[in-house]
């Protein structure tokens, strides 16, 4: 069963920028590349980065947003606060333990003319590591090793939501730091 977007029914109702009254709000999910640009807008300020990644979930203004009770703006944070911390897994509840290296996604995912419902993850070869490490970055470095496991062109990669790509980096991180043992031992039945 797909995972479909919270609704979250405010406390106060707000007054959108067109003047009708808003009631409820469907939370979006957020994406990896709008998100690691909201925060690069934020700066360092949690705050500031909790508004930002807050009217994307949203997809309210700043005025909107501004008129939002605490506590609903509190709920709203909670949710990307999970949205941006935990696996897809944790919002597929239905989706039970399976193959550890085909990830469902949270969203579908367009890529190479298809529009792709799971990845299936290959553990990275050692050149392909070696490449990885002469990277600048630990996030171009995440993102090289990602669509190299994935098979996803670097591009595609701001698509995926932020709890899908959580969830790869979980299992890339296996691939990356873990012996042999541990995946015998994960597969052994």
């Amino acid at each position: 069963m797909p995972w479909t977007p919270p609704v979250h029914v405010l406390l106060s109702p707000i007054t959108a920028d067109d003047g009708t009254q808003i009631e409820q709000i469907t939370l979006k999910p957020l994406f990896y590349a709008a998100q690691k640009e909201a925060l690069a807008r934020a700066g360092d300020d949690e705050d500031d980065q909790f508004f930002e990644l807050a009217q994307l979930a949203t997809g309210l203004s700043v005025k909107e947003l501004d008129q939002l009770k605490r506590p609903d703006y509190v709920s709203i944070a909670h949710y990307v606060h999970e949205m941006s911390t935990l696996p897809a897994s944790h919002f597929l509840q239905s989706v039970g333990e399976g193959e550890p290296d085909e990830v469902t996604l949270l969203q579908p995912l367009a890529a190479a003319g298809r529009s792709l419902t799971s990845l299936t993850l290959e553990m990275p070869v050692l050149r392909a590591t070696k490449a990885m490490k002469k990277l600048k970055t630990a996030k171009e470095r995440a993102e090289f090793i990602t669509a190299h496991c994935t098979g996803l062109m670097l591009p595609d990669l701001a698509y995926l939501t932020v709890p899908d790509w959580t969830q790869l980096q979980v299992r890339i991180d296996d691939f990356l730091n873990q012996p042999a043992a541990f995946f015998r031992n994960a597969t052994s039945k």
